[in-house]
């Protein structure tokens, strides 16, 4: 029996330590969650960022300053308690504007929490977009929603104001002044800009059927973006492109000319 003593409580001691494996695994368990960040004039990063089960919005945006070297984060505790992000990339908050609005935004799958980064709590396969804005202030700020059809290409958003009780009144409106970019070829892009409705007519030269990227850009006078942009990747499908020999011939003589206009127009400056 003593020679068995010994070998047993080897055993238990390590029939212990298995049962905490689990525990210990599930502490340790991953989750990925896609990060855009969206500075004042290009999208800052975007990529998948891994971290544990149970992080926040701020422990995704801490672990992606700590994996690229591209990124530069500078936060504190505010006065209420939770961590302000106060500066990405050296862009500081409070300092486009008069009053000082301006500054770093985010929402989580689309969505404003409405808490501070540091105390929303992200689950595996959210997507969170970071953004630099003046929504509160002077510039204001929109998330566009896109039309197409038939090559033209429209963007609303919902603006709500504050009637003199401070209830909420909100309306759709037409997106205007902003300028489009059209991918087209392999990796060309084509500036474009909308009418005075917000109507942008792509040229049949650049409409055809298949993927095209797309991006909307509208900054305020001082900079300030003023449209949530799109993704870097984003991209749509055209299916109604006219691809007929007369449009094709149409498409190839409006590109020439376009080309032939913009050339005499650079040569004039």
């Amino acid at each position: 029996m003593k020679n068995i003593r010994k070998p047993l409580s080897i055993l238990l001691t390590a029939l212990m330590l298995l049962s905490c494996l689990p525990v210990l695994a599930f502490g340790a368990d991953k989750i990925n969650v896609k990060l855009r960040i969206e500075g004042l004039d290009a999208c800052l990063f975007y990529d998948d960022v891994s971290v544990d089960s149970g992080a926040t919005a701020y422990d995704v945006l801490v672990a992606a300053d700590q994996s690229s070297d591209s990124l530069k984060v500078d936060a504190y505790v505010s006065d209420y308690g939770s961590i302000y992000v106060n500066a990405i990339n050296d862009i500081k908050a409070g300092t486009y504007t008069k009053k000082g609005w301006d500054g770093w935004q985010y929402h989580v799958n689309d969505v404003d929490p409405y808490v501070a980064m540091d105390q929303c709590v992200v689950s595996d396969g959210d997507s969170i977009v970071i953004f630099y804005s003046d929504e509160w202030g002077e510039t204001g700020f929109v998330y566009p929603t896109l039309s197409i059809k038939e090559s033209k290409v429209s963007f609303t958003c919902v603006v709500t104001t504050y009637d003199e009780n401070w209830n909420p009144v909100s309306s759709e409106q037409n997106i205007t002044g902003y300028t489009l970019l059209w991918g087209y070829g392999k990796g060309k892009t084509k500036e474009l800009t909308p009418d005075e409705n917000g109507v942008c007519t792509i040229p049949a030269y650049y409409y055809t059927n298949g993927e095209h990227a797309l991006q909307i850009v509208k900054n305020a006078d001082n900079g300030l973006p003023t449209v949530m942009r799109y993704a870097p990747d984003f991209t749509v499908t055209v299916e109604d492109a006219d691809m007929g020999f007369f449009a094709r011939f149409l498409a190839f003589f409006e590109m020439v000319f376009t080309a032939i206009r913009d050339f005499f127009a650079s040569m004039a400056k």
